[in-house]
């Protein structure tokens, strides 16, 4: 029999979800909604990072935390991309500009680049790149090379698309739509980033393995335990056969690994 506790966190869990879901599909006829919604995604984030919270998680972990997490989780993936397709929507709205550009640029990937150490003739692919692959551009802005982003939501595709060539990068960003949609990029890939919103990480990491070249990096991002009411999780210890790094990303909202395969 759960606690008074854990059913208080779970049931305001799901209330929480419960409102930003409405909020989601208020969106689109209503304009308030979306600083409503962008709102209370910056509270999920700050919630998270919360330490006081986080050892309540840990304190009540069970199965329905865990299904109420999945819920939430759900609820802001798709809050979350309707966001970014209105970002897209208002910022192709205006003219180009460098500043507007640089506004996408994204701190915490420039920083964890820097630990990964992608060179500037790497030749990346961005998997769950969405609809405004801020993660993306700066890498497109670092390498040399093609940068393929793939995304399963068509939508998504097409407004990231549409946000490459308003931002002149029409020439460096590319999407797909499958991890397996250009297999000759896949094999000469030196690193590929999976996003934290992708569920099947360890499904692209089996199907792609077979493919890549020998020292290609896998960049994994996730979200374990209280990270992962915004993230999918990862079960590391099912990582059979890879070269495991953890990368030091103390005050984000998600975590990342380094795979190498353990040849």
């Amino acid at each position: 029999m759960r606690s008074i506790s854990e059913a208080r966190f779970t049931d305001e869990l799901r209330a929480w979800a419960d409102e930003i879901n409405e909020l989601q599909a208020s969106a689109c006829y209503q304009s308030d909604s979306f600083e409503r919604l962008s709102a209370e995604l910056d509270r999920l984030c700050a919630y998270i990072l919360h330490e006081d919270n986080g050892r309540l998680w840990n304190h009540l972990e069970d199965r329905m935390a865990t299904d109420a997490a999945a819920y939430m989780r759900h609820c802001s993936a798709m809050a979350l991309g309707t966001l970014e397709k209105a970002r897209v929507r208002k910022i192709c709205s205006r003219h180009r500009d460098r500043c507007l550009y640089a506004e996408l640029l994204s701190a915490s990937l420039r920083e964890e680049r820097n630990q990964v150490e992608v060179p500037r003739d790497a030749k990346v692919m961005f998997v769950g790149a969405g609809a405004f692959p801020a993660s993306a551009f700066t890498l497109a802005e670092a390498v040399s090379t093609e940068v393929l982003c793939v995304d399963i939501d068509e939508e998504a595709i097409r407004y990231g698309t549409e946000l490459a060539r308003h931002l002149g990068l029409d020439a460096t960003i590319r999407y797909v739509k499958s991890h397996l949609g250009d297999l000759r990029f896949a094999a000469d890939a030196t690193h590929i980033f999976i996003a934290s919103l992708v569920p099947e990480k360890l499904d692209i990491l089996r199907e792609l393995r077979p493919i890549v070249r020998p020292g290609c990096r896998f960049i994994v991002r996730y979200g374990n335990g209280l990270k992962s009411l915004f993230n999918y999780p990862l079960a590391i210890d099912t990582l059979k056969g890879w070269r495991v790094r953890a990368l030091d990303r103390a005050g984000s909202i998600y975590d990342t690994i380094v795979l190498e395969a353990d040849d």
